[in-house]
């Protein structure tokens, strides 16, 4: 990432829109992935993706080594934000399983409803356990592997194992504790 140490201005306020775009076409995707696995929403992913760039252009970290991690950690804080503060959660809910009905194959509507409801719970267990536990949870059901878990959160390579198998212990225990 040297290139892009050399192309921020000294106050590190902007980053050049050259080295800009190039992250932004390398992550856009991935972040994207992420954000929509936790909120379930296409367009709200999108959102909260392009809000993650925008933090990234305006106010760029004061450590540049580690641009993508800061990006995951960006994006999975905003979308956990925005998962607590959903006052209208059903509605978004609604509307996702409306477009995965319009875009599948029919099914049954008892599998359907079941699996809302499992999504809901699911997130209701994400917002009420530790938000770091719940940032490795989704980075690693997202598809991240270790390494990349290790960088969004900015932590050793090594206990990557440990706090997954710590964080779904405590997933675990949530979901047996809900009805």
């Amino acid at each position: 990432m040297t290139w892009l140490r050399r192309s921020l201005p000294k106050s590190r306020t902007e980053i050049n829109r050259a080295d800009f775009e190039v992250l932004f076409e390398r992550h856009w995707e991935s972040l994207c992935r992420v954000l929509y696995q936790l909120t379930a929403d296409e367009a709200e992913a999108e959102d909260l993706a392009l809000e993650t760039f925008l933090r990234l252009y305006h106010h760029p970290p004061a450590d540049l080594s580690n641009l993508s991690g800061w990006l995951y950690r960006v994006a999975s804080n905003l979308g956990l934000n925005a998962l607590r503060a959903r006052k209208r959660r059903l509605h978004y809910e609604t509307e996702a399983g409306d477009l995965a009905l319009q875009t599948a194959r029919p099914e049954d509507p008892a599998i359907s409803l079941e699996q809302r409801l499992e999504r809901q719970r699911v997130q209701n267990i994400l917002r009420s356990i530790k938000p770091r536990s719940a940032q490795i949870l989704i980075l690693r059901h997202s598809g991240l592997t270790y390494a990349e878990i290790a960088a969004a959160l900015s932590i050793a390579p090594g206990s990557v194992g440990t706090l997954l198998v710590r964080a779904e212990k405590e997933f675990e225990r949530a979901y047996e504790k809900l009805p």
